[in-house]
């Protein structure tokens, strides 16, 4: 079973929320959700409509909804790959209809669960971290300048998080066809008590991994995983977070053996 918790919050200077998210069958738009989910397969989506332009929001609806007609059992690595390719035609197509190529984008990072198997996938710079024995690992990989950088050895990622060119992400949906997202494999790789976290850059770019460990670690046990979602909220906005804020959450649950 898997419990979750999604938190989206417009944030403390934003007046527009373009963060969406999807999860176990539900489009989120705004506020809260909290549930579990008995199914063989599990499906969870954050995407972070582009700021600056003025459907970034739509762009994100458009693809957690997309996505979410994914939402089944069986899915590959190459499934998902052309239902992201699938959507990113859609916004492409939509933009270029209505005039307004320029102004449908949106990043998209989330996790694709069946059985032991788990798949990441991401575009842009919205994030998926696992968090297992009060040990944080980021499973996603941003498109952006400064990741860029850090590959190539130029930045060590504690450079690359306080380099003041951080927001300058260099795929998104919406821009070019293909959009080639960046997908992972994990075989047999689920263990019991492990918690996903999927969020915007407005958790990311402002926390730490060590400062998102910290709260995981103090909230990880939480019945609900409510309290975790607030506090990883809470600890953005304290850091200086002006944007929209989303917190999604899901842990794999049963008895450790």
């Amino acid at each position: 079973m898997y419990r979750y918790a999604v938190y989206i919050d417009t944030g403390v200077h934003e007046s527009r929320n373009d963060d969406r998210a999807f999860v176990d069958g539900n489009v989120i738009e705004n506020g809260w959700l909290l549930g579990t989910s008995d199914k063989p397969h599990f499906l969870a989506a954050v995407c972070d409509g582009a700021g600056g332009v003025k459907q970034g929001g739509r762009a994100a609806g458009m693809t957690v909804q997309g996505i979410g007609r994914y939402d089944r059992e069986g899915l590959s690595a190459a499934d998902i790959r052309a239902a992201i390719e699938k959507i990113n035609s859609l916004v492409i197509a939509t933009g270029e209809a209505e005039g307004a190529r320029s102004e449908l984008m949106t990043t998209i990072a989330g996790i694709y669960v069946c059985g032991e198997d788990l798949t990441v996938f991401n575009a842009g710079d919205s994030r998926v971290y696992r968090y297992r024995g009060q040990y944080l690992r980021q499973l996603s990989k941003d498109h952006s300048y400064v990741q860029d950088l850090v590959d190539i050895g130029k930045l060590t990622p504690e450079e690359a998080h306080a380099h003041p060119k951080k927001n300058i992400i260099n795929k998104f949906i919406g821009i070019e066809q293909p959009v080639s997202p960046r997908i992972k494999e994990f075989a047999d790789d689920l263990i019991v008590g492990d918690i996903y976290l999927v969020c915007s850059d407005g958790i990311s770019d402002v926390l730490t991994d060590a400062e998102i460990c910290e709260v995981m670690k103090n909230h990880s046990r939480d019945d609900k995983l409510d309290r975790c979602c607030r506090a990883l909220r809470d600890a953005a906005v304290r850091a200086g977070s002006l944007d929209n804020m989303t917190v999604l959450l899901v842990r794999k649950e049963g008895t450790e053996e």
